[in-house]
């Protein structure tokens, strides 16, 4: 996102009500109508949905700057997923119109928006191809590529600590497997030396190795893209 760009949100969003959730707290159910657009001043929220088997999908997750229910303020599509807080998160929220009228007098902040629905539906389809195609050792091991590339941060001794402390359930909702295959993937790709724990959070070694560990390249894409 370009400087100006961040600053003209910054300066829109800032004058609205600031609301605070705690970790874990939903910040919109699925089928609810949103009571406007939000944006994330600090912490982290996922996007989920829920299938019939029971399992939880994460289709992805917002950080400081982004901003969501953007399907439903343009193009008035119905939400149906789950918004959730994964940390505590401080968000302003702005009446839908005034966002449309935004957008529409600020063509540069449009044309930011119309990049990120596109990049998001290439995460969309990269989602889908995660969830028909590869073994869980690829899945996870992809997964934890674009969490580092996205919240990694470097180290020269350990190497790229992932920000967000997820849990191997957190990781498996991503991937669309159980803990358990999830925690058995881990451990492999940990024996490996490809990956250690630094506390509560997962690092990555090498992006390079990991990446070339894995067969399945084509798996590799921006995934996980902020809205």
């Amino acid at each position: 996102m370009e400087k100006s760009v961040f600053k003209k949100l910054e300066n829109f969003f800032s004058k609205r009500k600031l609301l605070n959730y705690k970790k874990g707290e939903i910040i919109i159910r699925s089928d609810d109508i949103p009571q406007g657009v939000f944006y994330v001043q600090k912490g982290y929220v996922s996007l989920y949905t829920m299938l019939e088997d029971g399992r939880q999908i994460t289709l992805n997750i917002f950080k400081p700057g982004s901003y969501f229910s953007m399907m439903w303020a343009i193009s008035d599509i119905p939400n149906a997923y789950c918004f959730q807080a994964i940390t505590q998160t401080s968000l302003y929220r702005a009446p839908k119109g005034e966002v449309v009228d935004f957008l529409k007098r600020n063509p540069d902040v449009l044309f930011d928006v119309t990049r990120r629905i596109l990049v998001g539906l290439d995460g969309i389809l990269t989602i889908i191809q995660h969830l028909v195609s590869g073994t869980a050792y690829q899945k996870i091991g992809t997964t934890l590529v674009i969490l580092a590339k996205r919240f990694g941060r470097k180290s020269r001794n350990l190497g790229i600590t992932i920000e967000l402390a997820l849990t191997h359930q957190d990781i498996a909702n991503l991937c669309g497997i159980t803990r358990e295959t999830t925690s058995l993937a881990m451990k492999k790709l940990e024996k490996k030396k490809l990956i250690s724990y630094n506390t509560h959070h997962v690092v990555v070694k090498s992006v390079l190795k990991l990446e070339k560990n894995l067969k399945r390249k084509n798996l590799f894409h921006t995934t996980l893209i902020t809205l």
